[in-house]
Parts: structure tokens; C-alpha cells; sequence
């Protein structure tokens, strides 16, 4: 019979995670963001995530709002490596070639997500949907989508005080 075991930091201070997509670049887009809700996000160290077998590396703004720790992660990876040297040799024909890792985005489903914006402390659902709309204005966003934080699979990775920039 399995065991069920519960993550203490899930179950409180969950923060609002709204998916976005772009038809920007991440600079562009956060100098957007910053345009219309004075966010004042600027470039942090670069965040590491770790899915599989792989571990990619994604750019992350951080900024502030009233009251609020705001981070704008890029869903897209700026590269990606294995995480063991020998699984970058391939089989059997090409065993001897290296085979390259997969760029792989860390929120797949939903589609089209190119950017997560993570808000601490967790938005009431009024102040979510003031959010939206303002989004739904906003040239150049053409989709948002909140993301319950507990069905964020690797949500640790976003974790972003207790999180390690390094390899």
C-alpha cells in the first residue's frame, strides 16, 4: 500500500500563478509589464530547473508591486543539458555521436505558455481577475491562464527564495 505524504510548504503561502503567452521576446515583454503595472522587474541569475534527465536554464525577472514579490519566469529555455554526461551518447549507429538535450519548456500543458508570472503573497480571486483583464488589454498578450500552484508538476523549481542558481 503507498504512503501519502504531504509537503508542509504546499499546503500554505501558495503563491497566484498566472501562464502567459507573447508575441514578444522576454526583454520586450517585461519592459511591457513594467510599462503598464510598475512592476519594476529587473534580470536575476538565471534559474535552473530540473525535469527528467535533463536540467534546462531559464531566464527570471524579479520585482515588486504593492506589497508583492513578482517574478516573471520564461517558459522557454535559454539551454539545456543532461544532467549525466552518459546519456548525451547516443545508441546503437550513433553511439558514438553526442546527442544533444532536449529544450524542453517547463510548463507543457497548457500549450503556448511562454512566460509564468508568479505573484507572493497568493492574489484574492477579485485582485486575480483584475489582473486578467488588464492583461486581456494589454497589447501584445494574447492569452492568460492562472495555474493552480499544487497541479504545477516540479513546482519546487519555482520556489524562488529557497531556490539554487547554480549547477
Amino acid at each position: 500500500m503507498g504512503r501519502l505524504v504531504l509537503n508542509v510548504q504546499d499546503e500554505n503561502d501558495n503563491p497566484s500563478v498566472l501562464g502567459l503567452s507573447t508575441t514578444l521576446n522576454d526583454i520586450a515583454f517585461v519592459f511591457k509589464l513594467n510599462q503598464v503595472f510598475n512592476w519594476k522587474l529587473k534580470r536575476a541569475p538565471d534559474l535552473f530547473c530540473y525535469l527528467g534527465e535533463v536540467v534546462t536554464r531559464h531566464v527570471l525577472f524579479k520585482g515588486g508591486g504593492s506589497g508583492e514579490n513578482i517574478h516573471v519566469f520564461w517558459n522557454h529555455p535559454e539551454s539545456s543539458n543532461w544532467i549525466s554526461k552518459d546519456l548525451s551518447k547516443g545508441a546503437g549507429l550513433f553511439s558514438e555521436e553526442i546527442e544533444v538535450a532536449p529544450f524542453l519548456r517547463f510548463i507543457r500543458k497548457p500549450k503556448n505558455i511562454d512566460a509564468l508570472i508568479v505573484i507572493e503573497p497568493e492574489l484574492s480571486q477579485n485582485e486575480m481577475l483584475i489582473l486578467q483583464k488588464t492583461m486581456y488589454k494589454t497589447s501584445s498578450i494574447v492569452g492568460t491562464k492562472p495555474l493552480p500552484w499544487l497541479e504545477i508538476k516540479g513546482r519546487e523549481n519555482l520556489r524562488f527564495d529557497t531556490q539554487k542558481n547554480e549547477l
